[in-house]
C-alpha cells in the first residue's frame, strides 16, 4: 500500500528536519468565486484518507461521456493538521484537519474536500495547455455555477473550458456515470444535466 513516506510524487517535498511535514496549497475554492487566493502552508500528515478516482477519455469525446469511453487511475487521499494560521482564509485554519492530494502540475500538493472527491469522478479534465494540471480548486458543479449563475434552476452545462491558475485552458466534460454515493438529506440534490455544449 502507498503511503505518503514511500509514494514517488512526494519525494523531496518534506521539511528536511519534520519527516512528515510538507507544504500543501489551501483555499477557500477558485479566487474567481471567492476573491481569496490560495496559500502554501505546512500540514503534518497523518494517514491515508481513502483514494481519488480519477476518470480519462480520448480529446473530444463527445459529452455526456460515455461509461465505455472512460479509463480510470487513483491517486491515494492524505489526511493531515494544519500547522500554519492562513492569513486571508475563511474555510481552514491552524489545527484544522485536511485531505489533500499529490496534483500533476501544482507546485504543492492540493487540498480538497469532500464534495470534491465526489465529483471529480464523473468528470473528465482534458489536462490544462499550461501546466498540464488535471484538478481543479472547487468542485466541478461550484465551478459550472460560477460561470452560469443564470442557467435553468438546478442544471449544470455538460461541458465548459476553465483557465487555470497558471492561465492555461482546461476542459471539463461530465460522464455519463452514476454519481458516487454521498449521504443527503431530505432527497437527491444532485444537480439536473444542461445539454448544451460551452
Amino acid at each position: 500500500m502507498t503511503t505518503w513516506r514511500t509514494d514517488p510524487a512526494l519525494q523531496g517535498r518534506f521539511h528536511a528536519e519534520f519527516a512528515d511535514d510538507l507544504q500543501v496549497m489551501v483555499h477557500d475554492g477558485e479566487p474567481r468565486r471567492t476573491k481569496k487566493s490560495p496559500e502554501a502552508c505546512f500540514v503534518r500528515v497523518t494517514g491515508v484518507a481513502g483514494s481519488l478516482r480519477i476518470p480519462h477519455a480520448p480529446p473530444n469525446t463527445p459529452p455526456p461521456i460515455a461509461a465505455a469511453a472512460v479509463s480510470w487511475r487513483e491517486l491515494p487521499i492524505y489526511r493531515g493538521t494544519l500547522l500554519n494560521q492562513p492569513h486571508g482564509l475563511a474555510s481552514v485554519k491552524q489545527n484544522s484537519a485536511v485531505e489533500f492530494i499529490a496534483a500533476k502540475g501544482l507546485p504543492n500538493p492540493l487540498m480538497i474536500t469532500s464534495q470534491y472527491a465526489r465529483e471529480r469522478a464523473q468528470w473528465v479534465i482534458q489536462p490544462c495547455s499550461g501546466c498540464g494540471g488535471d484538478q481543479t480548486l472547487d468542485p466541478m458543479t461550484t465551478m459550472a455555477h460560477t460561470r452560469f449563475p443564470d442557467a435553468p434552476g438546478g442544471s449544470i452545462p455538460v461541458a465548459f473550458s476553465a483557465i487555470c491558475p497558471c492561465g492555461g485552458t482546461m476542459m471539463l466534460t461530465m460522464t455519463n456515470l452514476p454519481p458516487a454515493p454521498a449521504p443527503t438529506r431530505g432527497g437527491s440534490s444532485a444537480p439536473k444535466p444542461w445539454w448544451k455544449f460551452w
